[in-house]
C-alpha cells in the first residue's frame, strides 16, 4: 500500500506539472489511473450532470460491496480551495465541494470523494459531514493512506478496505468541536453586523437565529401548504449569492422572512425595520448567506446548536448541559388531571434553576398528557353515544363541543396555555427562544400532527421575579420533624 501511495504522489505531481496542457481526455486518464492504484479497475464515468459542467467534473461510482457506495469526483486543477483555508474559516465546504454534494449523481451514495489530484476532500454524503482532507499529494498519503488514529485501518479509499468497512471506521469530529465551529462563525457575524452595520447586539443575534431557524425548518417536512414554494425561494436566494449577479439577494431574503411571519405566524420573523434595512443590502447579505451555505447540514441538529451555547459563564454552561431532574410534585399534578381540568393545566419552568432541556422535557410531558386524555375522552364519548347507525350531525357536534381545547392542536395549547418560562438574562431568553422553535419543528415532524401555524411562543417567556412561588414554598415551609442538620 505504501508503494501505491508513492505512485499516487508521482501521478498527481505529473498531472500538475503539465497543467497548462491538460485536456478532458487527460483528466479522465489520470483519474482512472489513480483509482486503479487504489484497486478500482474497469470503471466508466457516469453521465455528467448539467449543474457540474462549470467545474468540468468527471464522476465514478465505486461500490464497496453491498453496503457502501462512494462517488469519486475529479475536477480540473484550481477548482478546489485548500482544505486548510476552509477549516480556518470554520466551514465545511468550498464552493465547488458544496455544488458537488448538492448536485451529486446518486442520492444513494454514502460517501463522496472530491479531488483535483492535488487537493482532496472526503465527505459523508448522507449528512454532509467532512471526514478527511488533504492540501497536497503528500498530505493525501498521510491522511488517506495511514489512518490508524482514525479507526485502525490503512488506505481508507482502497477497494479492499472499503469493502471491509474502512470508511465506517473513520473517526467523526466530536460534537463539542463542531458546536464550537458553529458558535465561532455565529459570533463572528454577530460582531460584524453589530460593528460594521451598527445594529444592536439583540438584532445582530436575531439575524443569525433567523438563519438557523430557516435552515432547520426547510430540512424538516412540516410545511404542507406552501412549504415547497418557500423552500425553493430560500434555495434561489442561496444560489444567487454564488452567482456573478448578486443584485436583489438582500430583498429576496427579507421578503422570505416576512412571508414566513405572515403565512406561518413565526414571531421570530416579525418585522424589525432596522434589521430589515441592513439585510436588504446585497453587500451584507451576499457574504453572510454564502458562508452560511458552506456549512454542512450535520451542524444544524438540535444537540449541536444547543451545545454551541456552551461557553462563557460556568453557571450558564451548566444550564446548557443540565438534564431535567425528577419532580414528583409536577408528576403527581399531571397524573391527577382529567378531561374536565386539562385545559387549565399549567407548569412554570425556571431556566436559572432547571436549565434549557427542562423546557423541552415538560413541553413533551404536557403533550403526552393531552394524548393520554384524548384516548380516554374518545373512549368515554363513543361508549356513551348511540349506535353508529343512529348518530347524526348533531350528535357529532355535541361530542366535539365537549372536547377540551387542549386535545385539538396539542403543541399550540401546551405553549400558549400550559407553560411559562422564566428567564433572568437576555442570553437565556435568546437561547431558550431559539431552541424552542427548533424543538417544536422537530416534534411536529416526529408526531405527524398537522401544522397550521407557529404558536405564540414569545408570550410564554417572563422575566424571572425575585421570588417565584416555588422559592416562597421552599423558604416558608417549616422543616420536617425528623430533619437534622450537621
Amino acid at each position: 500500500m505504501t508503494e501505491s501511495f508513492h505512485e499516487i504522489t508521482k501521478l498527481c505531481e505529473t498531472w500538475w506539472g503539465k497543467m497548462a496542457d491538460n485536456t478532458k481526455v487527460d483528466q479522465q486518464r489520470f483519474a482512472e489511473q489513480l483509482l486503479s492504484l487504489l484497486g478500482w479497475k474497469g470503471l466508466a464515468p457516469l453521465e455528467p450532470r448539467k449543474h457540474l459542467a462549470q467545474v468540468s467534473c468527471i464522476t465514478y461510482m465505486l461500490r464497496g460491496g453491498p453496503q457502501t457506495v462512494v462517488t469519486a469526483h475529479f475536477v480540473m486543477p484550481g477548482a478546489l480551495e485548500p482544505p486548510a483555508t476552509v477549516a480556518q474559516q470554520g466551514l465545511d465546504y468550498c464552493e465547488t465541494t458544496r455544488l458537488i454534494i448538492a448536485e451529486g449523481p446518486s442520492p444513494q451514495a454514502d460517501y463522496a470523494f472530491i479531488t483535483d489530484l492535488y487537493r482532496s476532500y472526503l465527505y459523508d454524503a448522507r449528512t454532509g459531514e467532512p471526514l478527511l482532507a488533504a492540501n497536497t499529494p503528500s498530505e493525501f498519503r498521510r491522511e488517506f493512506g495511514d489512518t490508524r488514529a482514525r479507526g485502525g485501518t490503512r488506505g481508507v479509499l482502497s477497494k479492499a478496505n472499503v469493502e471491509r468497512g474502512s470508511l465506517e471506521e473513520v473517526r467523526r469530529q466530536p460534537r463539542s468541536q463542531v458546536a464550537r465551529q458553529l458558535r465561532q462563525w455565529c459570533q463572528h457575524w454577530i460582531e460584524t453586523l453589530a460593528g460594521d452595520q451598527h445594529l444592536s447586539e439583540h438584532l445582530a443575534c436575531l439575524a443569525v437565529d433567523r438563519l438557523l431557524v430557516v435552515r432547520f425548518l426547510f430540512e424538516h417536512d412540516i410545511l404542507k401548504r406552501s412549504g415547497w414554494r418557500l423552500r425553493q425561494r430560500f434555495s434561489d436566494v442561496t444560489n444567487k449569492v454564488f452567482s456573478r449577479d448578486i443584485r436583489g439577494c438582500g430583498k429576496m431574503l427579507t421578503s422570505l422572512f416576512h412571508d414566513i411571519w405572515l403565512d406561518w405566524k413565526a414571531g421570530i420573523f416579525s418585522a424589525e425595520p432596522a434589521l430589515n434595512a441592513v439585510l436588504a443590502k446585497d453587500e451584507v447579505t451576499a457574504p453572510l448567506l454564502r458562508e452560511f451555505a458552506l456549512h454542512g447540514r450535520s451542524k444544524f441538529g438540535l444537540a449541536i446548536i444547543l451545545e454551541s451555547f456552551n461557553h462563557g459563564d460556568a453557571a450558564e454552561k451548566a444550564r446548557v448541559r443540565m438534564v431535567p431532574d425528577d419532580n414528583e410534585e409536577r408528576e403527581l399534578y399531571l397524573a391527577k388531571q382529567t378531561a374536565a381540568t386539562v385545559d387549565k393545566v399549567h407548569i412554570g419552568i425556571d431556566i436559572a434553576d432547571e436549565g434549557y432541556r427542562a423546557i423541552f422535557y415538560w413541553l413533551d410531558r404536557l403533550v403526552d398528557l393531552y394524548e393520554r386524555l384524548e384516548v380516554d375522552f374518545n373512549a368515554r364519548s363513543y361508549q356513551a353515544a348511540p349506535e353508529p347507525d343512529e348518530m347524526d350531525l348533531f350528535t357529532w357536534s355535541e361530542i366535539a363541543a365537549k372536547c377540551p381545547d387542549a386535545l385539538s392542536d396539542k403543541f399550540q395549547h401546551a405553549l400558549e396555555q400550559g407553560l411559562t418560562v422564566y428567564y433572568s438574562t437576555p442570553r437565556q431568553l435568546r437561547t431558550a427562544r431559539l431552541m424552542l422553535y427548533l424543538h417544536l419543528i422537530s416534534r411536529y415532524e416526529q408526531s405527524g400532527q398537522k401544522f397550521t401555524a407557529f404558536p405564540r411562543i414569545d408570550s410564554i417567556f417572563k422575566l424571572r421575579p425575585r421570588l417565584l412561588e416555588v422559592d416562597k414554598k421552599w423558604i416558608y415551609t417549616p422543616p420536617a420533624e425528623d430533619e437534622w442538620y450537621m
